[in-house]
């Protein structure tokens, strides 16, 4: 069986890739309750053929395994939803149910188009009777950063040669690089109760520690790496204004281009709340959440990708999916639209056509964060991109929740599945393309472990 004989199993799943991306649209689950995501692809790999191995202490993680011997392949799957983001297939901004969940990342589509691979290579595998493995792997918690975190920490990667992952968004393009490591703190402050009028000195302010440390760590950004981000969100407690609050805390998330930029930064940051700590005399408990990686760049393995990414037959758009996809850029701001336009060189149209090139990534670098970093540092992983809503279009966002459910997203879950197989493919039948990959990974490899406690 040849690659585009591969890529043509994926094509021939065109159904089953509409029936997946719209049951996984039409009930969305935020990270940690993903429960019918998880069960909904258990149950399409078990009838392929595939073997489920669950981990015991993560209820919605599993991988479903085909095959024997080596080499392993992972393929990464997401299905977890965003809060907040309820949206019908619509042009205009209007929930399914206010203040429900909604595939804003589109996960719907990354999940499947990483079980439509997984399906084509498991019989490519079977039909030629090859030695190797392929792994789907289902990831819950992607959107809180934590998921592929755990899932490491409990060795589910163990045995793995090489990972493939995608993301949906609005270009076809390959990323050598890309996402800031993250880590998520919380600092919970205990101070001394009191009636806030009656005796005030007897307190301790809890809350006023919070603030003090907030306004410590405000001044601090001036002094950090540019390319970081500090954000945070507080806690009072809920108690009345005239009780001095015993209890307080703050949340905090800190970004940088490297897990050892983040964690130098936490050590600051930590200074600030013990300071803050010494000046209302209260005391200050700091816990790290999880922290994840940034992705190991690999040259080798982002050419292989591209070479499949342009292979690939890339799907062409309708009239009327060119008409509402128009009509979600038409509520962009004008100039976030105007420059998404001028880096994908799409003069007006609102969907790409084709491959970007190959080092657009330099230009549109991978600012968030995922754990799909954390992959990256155990093993050689690659990342790649399918249009799946328009230039203007950012993640995250009710426009693209509403290009997720559409069959917009679809094309570009059905795109991705073909680009997935495609890169297994040449990774089974080139031992040299492996062996160049593993030999810029072995020179690049860091100490790795999981930024995580139970």
């Amino acid at each position: 069986m040849n690659k585009k004989e591969v890529q043509g199993i994926v094509k021939s799943l065109d159904e089953l890739c509409q029936k997946s991306c719209r049951t996984i649209w039409n009930q969305p689950e935020i990270g940690g309750t993903e429960k019918e995501g998880a069960n909904y692809f258990r149950q399409m790999l078990k009838e392929e053929g595939f073997v489920i191995v669950n981990e015991e202490k993560m209820e919605h993680a599993f991988y479903a395994e085909y095959g024997s011997g080596s080499p392993v392949i992972a393929i990464l799957g997401e299905f977890d939803a965003l809060p907040g983001l309820s949206q019908k297939v619509t042009d205009v901004k209007e929930p399914i149910e206010e203040g429900a969940p909604g595939h804003g990342c589109g996960h719907n589509l990354l999940g499947t188009s990483a079980a439509l691979g997984a399906i084509a290579i498991k019989r490519f595998l079977e039909e030629d009777k090859l030695p190797g493995t392929v792994r789907f792997y289902g990831c819950p918690e992607e959107e809180l950063l934590c998921g592929k975190v755990k899932m490491a920490h409990y060795h589910m990667f163990d045995g793995c040669d090489f990972a493939i992952s995608w993301h949906p968004m609005n270009s076809n393009m390959v990323y050598d690089s890309g996402y800031l490591a993250s880590a998520s703190v919380h600092f919970e402050f205990k101070g001394i109760s009191s009636h806030a009028a009656f005796a005030p000195e007897v307190g301790r302010s809890a809350l006023d520690a919070v603030e003090l440390m907030n306004v410590g760590v405000n001044y601090l950004r001036e002094h950090v790496i540019s390319q970081a981000r500090i954000h945070y969100t507080t806690d009072s407690g809920g108690f009345a204004p005239n009780i001095v609050p015993p209890r307080a805390g703050s949340w905090y998330y800190v970004r940088a281009p490297y897990i050892s930029d983040v964690k130098d930064i936490i050590k600051r940051v930590k200074k600030a709340a013990d300071g803050a700590a010494l000046m209302t005399e209260t005391t200050v408990e700091m816990k790290v959440d999880y922290g994840c990686c940034e992705m190991q760049e690999n040259h080798a393995y982002a050419d292989l990708t591209y070479e499949n990414l342009k292979e690939a037959e890339i799907s062409v758009y309708t009239a009327e999916e060119v008409a509402f996809a128009k009509k979600l850029n038409d509520q962009v701001i004008e100039t976030n639209l105007q420059r998404m336009d001028k880096l994908l060189g799409t003069n007006g149209a609102p969907l790409p056509v084709g491959v970007e090139p190959r080092n657009l990534y330099e230009k549109i670098p991978l600012t968030g964060s995922s754990d799909s970093g954390d992959v990256s540092q155990i093993m050689p992983m690659c990342m790649f991109t399918t249009t799946c809503w328009p230039t203007g279009v950012a993640p995250h966002t009710w426009q693209a929740t509403a290009s997720a459910g559409s069959t917009i997203g679809e094309k570009g879950a059905l795109d991705a599945g073909k680009v997935i197989a495609g890169i297994a493919y040449d990774l089974y039948t080139k031992p040299e393309v492996r062996e160049a990959i593993q030999k810029e990974f072995d020179e690049k490899k860091k100490s790795y472990e999981p930024m995580y406690q139970e």
